[in-house]
């Protein structure tokens, strides 16, 4: 059989963010960038991708919707279309350039990668298509990419075990039936969204990601003070969140929550690189309370409640059953109606493990990732972390009014981090 009629499995969450782009809530792709020090070796990076793809086919398909139920076609897609070189004196351009680039996800290939190169030092830009899978789900990419990248160099015909399964039943089989009867018959509607929209322009012509760095030394204090309090990082900034929404819209409202279920696997580890991901609700009442450490304290009893909750799973449990049950047209014409974003959100990335992303002895300078691209009215900050330091994102299809907007909404969160933990 010729390799461009191999096909794959189309999974549930794969549908859903093609879905999320067809109602124009955001774009599916998944964005990284890593500055150097110094430069990479380009014909080893260029091994390493091939390998990589060996390993995780899919990143080579192309999306087909044509027949009764959609499939991942392998196709004749080469690493040199995946990875290119840029040299160029000005890679600030170039980065900003790439970072909001396209994916074909009809033809693909399902990755793009750029080294930008301005002088001695490299950056790479990596752009994943997110039907493929989750952030957590790139990251473990960006281990396997830098894991063969470290191999190859000693032993030039390493190859990594192929990837296993991409379903999200591989969390619900850790369940039991009866847990699974209690999942089925909870409270979970996470399809009820507060109306609130920030006064956003829209460009479809126009996309941007809107970051705002956070020093190593304002992360430690954060980290320190949210330890006293017994709380997270991430109860920290979505404190800091909800406190600057506060600000504009005079009342608060839940904010949608991404919450990994890799949790629920053994060492938090999934099968393959996939989508294993919902949202909790942090809703912490109507009274924002007087100072940030109240706030903090309604934050960190809203999330610790829902964290222990098993309710989460039960959206993607029934997600996974429509799709395999019935009939492809008839599972998204019902998941369309069933299924929706909330207009504002909030997803924390997490950490960028340096001891698993790390290229020879490279230093790295900078290193964050960014989820996909909202089309107005639709708004998320996103957070990772890399050595210590945390960065905000928010990524818009808007005009420059919008990306004033958003430079101002990032700079009061950023006060609110800074100011209110002392």
């Amino acid at each position: 059989m010729r390799e461009a009629h191999v096909r794959y499995k189309v999974e549930a969450w794969d549908s859903l963010q093609h879905l999320f782009q067809i109602k124009k809530i955001n774009d599916h792709i998944l964005h990284f960038l890593v500055s150097f020090e110094g430069k990479l070796d380009m014909n080893r990076l260029r091994k390493s991708v091939a390998v990589s793809v060996e390993a995780f086919p899919l990143l080579k398909c192309g999306f087909n919707e044509e027949e009764r139920r959609p499939y991942w076609e392998s196709r004749s897609n080469t690493t040199n279309e995946m990875l290119t070189l840029i040299e160029t004196a000005d890679a600030e351009t170039a980065v900003n350039q790439f970072l909001v680039s396209e994916i074909n996800t009809s033809t693909g290939p399902q990755i793009k990668l750029w080294v930008i190169r301005n002088g001695k030092a490299d950056t790479l830009v990596i752009l994943m298509n997110h039907m493929l899978c989750d952030a957590a789900g790139f990251k473990d990419y960006l281990y396997l990419l830098s894991s063969i990248y470290n191999k190859v160099r000693e032993d030039a015909n390493y190859h990594p075990p192929a990837l296993g399964s991409r379903r999200l039943s591989q969390i619900t089989k850790m369940f039991s039936w009866k847990e699974k009867i209690k999942i089925l018959f909870c409270k979970n509607d996470m399809s009820t969204h507060d109306p609130a929209q920030l006064k956003l322009e829209g460009d479809l012509k126009s996309p941007f990601i809107e970051i705002r760095s956070i020093t190593k030394e304002t992360f430690l204090n954060l980290k320190e003070y949210a330890r006293n309090h017994d709380a997270t990082i991430n109860d920290m900034i979505l404190t800091a969140y909800i406190r600057t929404l506060y600000e504009i819209f005079g009342y608060i409202f839940a904010i949608p929550s991404t919450v990994d279920l890799r949790k629920y696997l053994p060492g938090h580890k999934a099968e393959g690189i996939c989508n294993l991901c919902t949202n909790l609700n942090c809703d912490i009442g109507s009274d924002i309370g007087a100072s940030f450490e109240d706030t903090l304290l309604k934050v960190r009893e809203s999330m610790k409640k829902e964290k222990s909750s098993i309710a989460c799973i039960k959206s993607m449990f029934i997600l996974e059953n429509v799709y395999d049950r019935l009939p492809y047209q008839l599972a998204e014409r019902m998941v369309n109606k069933s299924f929706d974003n909330a207009l504002i959100a909030f997803t924390n990335i997490g950490i960028i493990d340096k001891t698993q992303f790390c290229f020879d002895e490279l230093q790295i300078t900078k290193a964050f990732m960014t989820g996909s691209i909202k089309y107005s009215p639709y708004f998320q900050l996103a957070v990772s972390t890399f050595d210590d330091n945390p960065v905000l994102s928010v990524n818009l299809y808007g005009s420059q009014a919008d990306r004033d907007t958003i430079s101002a909404f990032l700079d009061k969160v950023v006060l609110q981090l800074n100011l209110n933990y002392n």
